[in-house]
């Protein structure tokens, strides 16, 4: 039979993690792995004792690390990307400045993006609208449609899609994956006939790829999308931030906060405000 731990056992299990230097998140990790464990067997949770939260919290103080956050991607650098293969057919090109403006537009997750099927993508007259099936804030799975407006530049999401359907042959109402991984053979370039999605390293690799050629000195990720499409749209005159926060699908202000990077005519504002 199970018995449950005692606090101070914990606490010293955590405290030699703290002194092997271990990250504040591997600490977490660790507390909150015995908290779950605990609950599962309703045992007496011993993670709730004061001297564990406290141990909890010397180690996020003790050993915290700053966050590196991405840089964010310009409307001008898109463009110029876009402009790059204005012409081109090569479908693995097409699938990957695709997701890029998806990313950025829809404000996707790339667990988001890569889940997408190609039924999930309806086309209107002047917008499309994605339906994202479940994500991270997603808990009970009850989907979101998101609206992207077409748009006037080579960077339009939906002409993209558009060019990038017709070169792969994608049936819109089939249940396949929409990126999938794909094959070159001599000239020759086409998506696996298996239904298999694209995996976050190839993913990655071919996003930061395209992304280093019009922004070679920013630290980039996949996520750098999503950011740049937050900030863009944060610092762009007459955007509701209730908008905002449900077309990102954020639960708080302060997670939506946390994407943002504020223009530095913004970031002036306030001093200016004092007249001085």
């Amino acid at each position: 039979m199970s018995s449950p731990a005692h606090p101070v056992h914990v606490g010293m299990y955590l405290s030699i993690l703290i002194d092997e230097g271990k990250s504040s998140n591997v600490v977490s990790s660790a507390f909150y792995a015995i908290k779950w464990l605990h609950n599962i067997n309703d045992l007496v949770d011993p993670t709730e004792s004061s001297i564990v939260k406290n141990i909890l919290e010397s180690a996020k103080r003790l050993n915290s690390r700053p966050v590196l956050k991405k840089d964010v991607i310009s409307r001008e650098m898109l463009i110029k990307l876009c402009d790059m293969y204005s012409d081109s057919t090569d479908i693995i090109v097409l699938r990957d400045l695709c997701m890029i403006l998806l990313c950025y537009t829809a404000l996707l997750r790339y667990s988001d993006v890569s889940e997408l099927r190609c039924c999930d993508v309806h086309f209107m007259s002047d917008h499309i609208v994605v339906h994202v099936r479940k994500s991270k804030t997603d808990v009970y799975r009850a989907g979101r449609d998101i609206f992207v407006a077409k748009g006037c530049t080579s960077a339009c999401a939906i002409d993209m899609l558009n060019r990038y359907i017709g070169a792969a042959g994608i049936d819109c109402s089939s249940e396949d994956f929409l990126f999938k991984p794909a094959c070159r053979s001599k000239s020759n370039c086409f998506l696996i006939s298996k239904n298999k999605k694209l995996s976050y390293s190839r993913a990655r690799e071919c996003i930061v790829g395209k992304l280093k050629l019009v922004a070679p000195e920013l630290r980039l990720g996949t996520h750098s999308l999503r950011a740049s499409g937050a900030t863009a749209a944060a610092n762009a005159e007459g955007v509701s931030e209730r908008c905002l926060k449900r077309h990102g699908r954020w639960k708080s202000d302060s997670a939506k906060d946390g994407y943002v990077d504020d223009s530095v005519e913004r970031k002036l504002f306030i001093t200016k405000q004092m007249n001085l």
